[in-house]
């Protein structure tokens, strides 16, 4: 029996083959052709990366305007936390995944 080839539709021992591995691919646009879909918690990522810079630079703020006796400086950790978590966010989800 070493010369026997299986007939059409078989498998070595008489099974049948498994089908094609296309049939059950998922098919992938083209690269450019569709925007990203956002995942999931995205929202929730944003949010944090907001408070998170308005809660770090804010303290830091609060700390220095305390030791130095300058309050204003407060409200400008404020403002350059929520800059730099803008910027943060726009960094990390506007790129090409």
């Amino acid at each position: 029996m070493s010369g026997v080839r299986p007939g059409p539709g078989k498998g070595a021992a008489g099974q049948k083959p498994l089908p094609p591995l296309k049939k059950y691919q998922k098919r992938r646009p083209a690269p450019g052709s569709e925007p990203p879909t956002p995942r999931e918690g995205t929202g929730w990522a944003i949010v944090s990366y907001l408070i998170g810079g308005m809660v770090l630079y804010g303290g830091i703020g609060w700390l220095v305007g305390r030791w130095t006796n300058i309050p204003i400086l407060f409200p400008i950790g404020l403002l350059l936390g929520i800059g730099l978590s803008l910027a943060l966010i726009i960094y990390r989800f506007t790129r090409q995944l």
